[in-house]
């Protein structure tokens, strides 16, 4: 069985949800790559805290900002996670809040590692 995985970052995608203008998806993506640290950090924060009301307005922020650049794994992490944090208790969110981090932490690598796809390239996984 293969399990498919969303890829970190959807050039195409990012320039479709950002109506067609690359150089808005590329704004975009730049401006989500500064917030993502202070995302990682408040998240981190909520979890540790136990404050699952925190969690979901960071999760719920965090998939707002990357549903517009084609940072697909991150997207949907959040959204499990926003989903997740009206109905379930604290301990039950350790392991969506950790795919949500690992999930930034592959987008930073890819921005470090200066090897970002043109806005017309294939998809990152």
């Amino acid at each position: 069985m293969t399990i498919m995985t969303n890829p970190i970052l959807d050039p195409r995608l990012g320039v479709e949800r950002a109506y067609g203008d690359p150089v808005t998806w590329r704004e975009a993506l730049e401006l989500l790559f500064e917030l993502l640290p202070e995302y990682a950090k408040n998240l981190t924060a909520a979890m540790e805290a136990g404050d699952i009301e925190r969690m979901h307005g960071v999760a719920h922020g965090l998939s707002g900002a990357s549903s517009y650049c084609g940072t697909v794994a991150v997207h949907v992490a959040a959204k499990e996670l926003e989903t997740l944090s009206l109905r379930e208790n604290a301990d039950a969110l350790h392991d969506s809040v950790n795919r949500v981090l690992h999930s930034i932490d592959r987008l930073l690598h890819l921005k470090q590692s200066g090897r970002l796809p043109p806005a017309d390239g294939a998809p990152v996984f």
